[in-house]
């Protein structure tokens, strides 16, 4: 007969035995130089060339950048002073071809009158007569004081302003056109 398993003599498995225990994983801390190692500026000439060679660019750049603000400054007041001259010379011719015109106007005047009528030859007078003040003003007024009242002018009368701009522009296509056409 077999033996019927009992509770006293079940076996009882034997306690295993503990596995070593691993160290916890830590990070490693990184390796520290010896303070002999720490370096001073003396220790390093490469360092020091390369701060030196930094200044004296850095330098040199101030005074070029100084250089070429000084140059720009003078090339752009001579630029200035060369387009108020030629201004000043386009005003002058401007005035003397409007005075040119006046005088025609008014040399005009007396033909009219004989072709068309008293009337007419005094509208031409009229005309010569502010055609004349325009010249005036043009050969009194320097161009600052032409820019101001221009810049009036257009403000108070910006249709005026159009019509006369676009007049002034067809005068001056007709007068290029019939000049390059004699050349």
């Amino acid at each position: 007969m077999a033996k019927a398993a009992t509770p006293a003599t079940k076996k009882v498995a034997a306690p295993r035995p503990k596995a070593p225990v691993k160290a916890a994983a830590t990070k490693a801390a990184p390796a520290r130089k010896p303070v002999a190692a720490k370096t001073n500026a003396k220790d390093h000439p490469i360092r020091d060339q390369i701060a030196a060679t930094r200044d004296t660019i850095k330098t040199e750049a101030s005074k070029k950048a100084a250089s070429l603000k000084d140059e720009a400054s003078t090339l752009a007041n001579q630029a200035s002073t060369k387009a108020r001259e030629a201004a000043t010379k386009g005003k002058d011719k401007a005035a003397e071809a409007v005075g040119n015109l006046a005088r025609m106007l008014e040399d005009s005047a007396g033909t009219v009158d004989s072709k068309f009528g008293k009337q007419y030859g005094d509208y031409a007078r009229s005309a010569a007569t502010t055609v004349a003040g325009l010249a005036t003003t043009l050969d009194k007024k320097d161009l600052d004081e032409l820019a101001a009242s221009t810049r009036d002018m257009v403000k108070k009368n910006p249709a005026i302003a159009v019509g006369a701009a676009t007049v002034i522009g067809f005068v001056l296509a007709r007068m290029l056109k019939g000049g390059s056409n004699n050349g």
